[in-house]
């Protein structure tokens, strides 16, 4: 018999022939991945070729939720996607949580969904239970990521879940991405691309046999017990009204009172924090918009957008072609300097691009998303257009790591300049920016020292290990090793399927895990076997890559930006971060893992001890 909270199926999709596979999960996989991401990983590394273009259809996508997904644990509904991403040409992870597609995934009995080749065709991927078809989607080609699950939602008689691309990933933008229920998005990096090279346009899922367990009585005593401590957090209903906006003072609490219609929760998520939005007034009366945070919906105020509504209409056509805001951004930012020196003539830049205007930007998201004009170029990011403009173009641009705009440093979206493990995991995950925060106290926050060992052995860092990244006093934070646990620790998180977003995972902690993974499964876990197993997956992650070409000089360099006036500055001193400093806290990031300093690359003596050889 399977173990329990895994569905035991593997559902294996050739696009080139039309045809679908069910084969069985294998239970010793499990244990030694985990499950979900770890799964995830180990599965892209037995089905992809090496060398793969990212939007050919050798490429392969596999699709995974872990164990407790489906169960009622706190917050338990995360999905992953594993792919070569085209932004990046890294293989990489994209995660997402929602509404219900994880639990419709687990409770059809399927664990994983691995997507080979191209259909002569648009397509969707259709699994009720213990089918599965390969469908025509020519009636959904062309419709918003909202369109797109509104009609499968229906066709599938109002309960299902749905991953979906927009319009920008059926046309090729490589910053385009999947949606998961329609408001989590799965993907920086292109992977909206990937599918839509793929002429899939979505996968509708709905499954009605449940999640078993194997060990009831134990699961019952850790999640009532994992309840009654989130029930007493004194700051629970101040979430659950406001969530992340507490802590960006750039949006008005009355206002955002006024125009939310309500609060919305992933599955079985006690704090909830994602929005549904209805502009109250103004040209934009009675616009909808689903956004799995209302922080999103006023990104386009950063670049100088005077009215919210404007942006909030703004985002929700962005999330509706499926384009990455932030990408968009950069790169309307970077054309418009592009076109100021002479290098795109003003007559393509039509019309004129102003970063404050929702009317031009309007126009130019729906140009990427179409390929039309000038946004055929765009679409394909700032690598392609620093090729078409040449060497000049790569002078103005901003900050790029692995072919992409990051997030936090000098001219990103994001007012954070202190380097924590957010900021040096940019240029380390093999995906490359993201906004996870896997769990780290340097996430978005200046946290005094003491506060950290409590906070790191929460993560599951071994006490006997915290003097390698707390030394002694004024000498600073070890941000490289720091990283190395706050990527195990993510690893954990990805392969249970728990949401690594802080209102959530504050109430986890290693040992708990391990608890509740051996209560659901019935696979023996203690804290170190399971660290152990984390361990392996993101290592045989790096493997991938490494059999991809990955090198740290071309692919985990530094943006020399990121080191000149008004750059990142160190966590602790606050002083200017010098280049050789970060360099420094990379090469201790592969010390703490076991890898080559210098290369990066997982050594045999570290193989041979995760049993990856």
């Amino acid at each position: 018999m399977i173990a329990g909270g895994f569905g035991g199926r593997v559902l294996y999709v050739d696009l080139n022939r039309g045809t679908v596979d069910w084969r069985p999960l294998e239970l010793d996989a499990t244990e030694r991945f985990l499950g979900g991401l770890g799964m995830c990983i180990h599965l892209a590394h037995q089905e992809m070729g090496q060398g793969a273009d990212p939007l050919g259809p050798e490429n392969t996508v596999v699709l995974g939720a872990g164990p407790l997904v489906g169960t009622n644990v706190p917050a338990s509904s995360r999905v992953y996607a594993v792919s070569k991403l085209p932004a990046s040409r890294t293989v990489g992870w994209c995660g997402a949580g929602g509404f219900t597609f994880g639990r419709h995934l687990k409770a059809a009995g399927v664990d994983h969904v691995i997507i080979h080749g191209k259909a002569d065709r648009p397509v969707y991927l259709s699994i009720i239970d213990q089918e599965a078809n390969i469908k025509d989607a020519a009636s959904i080609w062309g419709l918003t990521i909202d369109e797109a699950y509104e009609s499968l939602v229906n066709e599938s008689g109002g309960d299902a879940g749905v991953l979906a691309i927009g319009p920008a990933g059926e046309n090729g933008s490589v910053f385009s991405m999947a949606y998961i229920d329609r408001i989590s998005t799965l993907g920086r990096g292109g992977l909206g691309a990937v599918l839509g090279s793929k002429n899939l346009k979505a996968v509708v899922v709905r499954g009605t046999c449940g999640v078993r367990v194997a060990r009831r009585r134990s699961y019952g005593e850790l999640t009532r017990a994992l309840m009654r401590t989130i029930r007493q957090y004194r700051y629970l209903k101040e979430w659950q009204d406001l969530g992340m906006i507490k802590s960006f003072p750039g949006i008005d609490v009355e206002t955002y009172r006024r125009i939310r219609v309500r609060r919305l929760a992933c599955i079985s998520c006690p704090v909830g924090c994602k929005d549904l939005i209805r502009i109250p007034d103004g040209e934009f009366q009675g616009t909808l918009a689903y956004s799995s945070s209302v922080i999103n919906l006023w990104t386009p105020v950063i670049y100088g957008m005077e009215d919210y509504r404007c942006a909030v209409k703004l985002v929700s056509e962005l999330d509706g072609y499926g384009l990455d805001m932030f990408e968009f951004f950069g790169v309307m930012a970077f054309a418009k300097r592009l076109g100021e020196e002479g290098l795109i003539p003003n007559s393509e830049l039509i019309p004129e691009v102003d970063l404050s205007s929702y009317p031009s930007l309007s126009i130019w998201a729906k140009k990427i998303a179409h390929r039309e004009g000038l946004g055929r170029l765009l679409a394909d990011g700032f690598q392609a257009i620093i090729e078409a403009v040449g060497a000049r173009g790569a002078d103005s641009a901003p900050a790029l790591v692995k072919g992409m705009h990051p997030y936090t440093g000098p001219g990103s979206a994001l007012p954070w300049n202190l380097f924590g493990t957010m900021e040096l995991g940019q240029i380390l995950d093999p995906r490359g920016p993201h906004v996870g925060s896997g769990g780290s106290p340097t996430y978005f926050a200046k946290r005094p020292m003491e506060v950290f060992p409590k906070h790191l052995v929460r993560m599951g860092m071994p006490e006997e290990e915290l003097d390698r990244v707390l030394p002694a006093e004024g000498h600073g934070l070890m941000i490289g090793r720091l990283l190395r646990y706050s990527h195990r620790w993510f690893t954990i998180l990805g392969s249970l399927g728990i949401c690594a977003r802080a209102q959530i995972n504050r109430f986890y902690n290693a040992q708990l895990c391990a608890d509740l993974y051996e209560a659901v499964t019935g696979i023996p876990t203690d804290l170190h076997g399971l660290r152990e197993r984390a361990d392996r997956a993101w290592t045989l992650l790096r493997m991938i890559n490494v059999r991809e070409g990955l090198r740290p000089e071309s692919y985990e360099a530094f943006p020399k930006r990121w080191f000149q006036e008004n750059g990142f500055k160190e966590y602790v001193s606050e002083e200017p971060l010098r280049e050789e400093d970060a360099r420094r806290m990379a090469e201790e990031y592969y010390e703490e893992w076991g890898w080559d300093p210098k290369t990066g690359v997982p050594t045999p003596q570290r193989l041979k001890e995760l049993g990856l050889t």
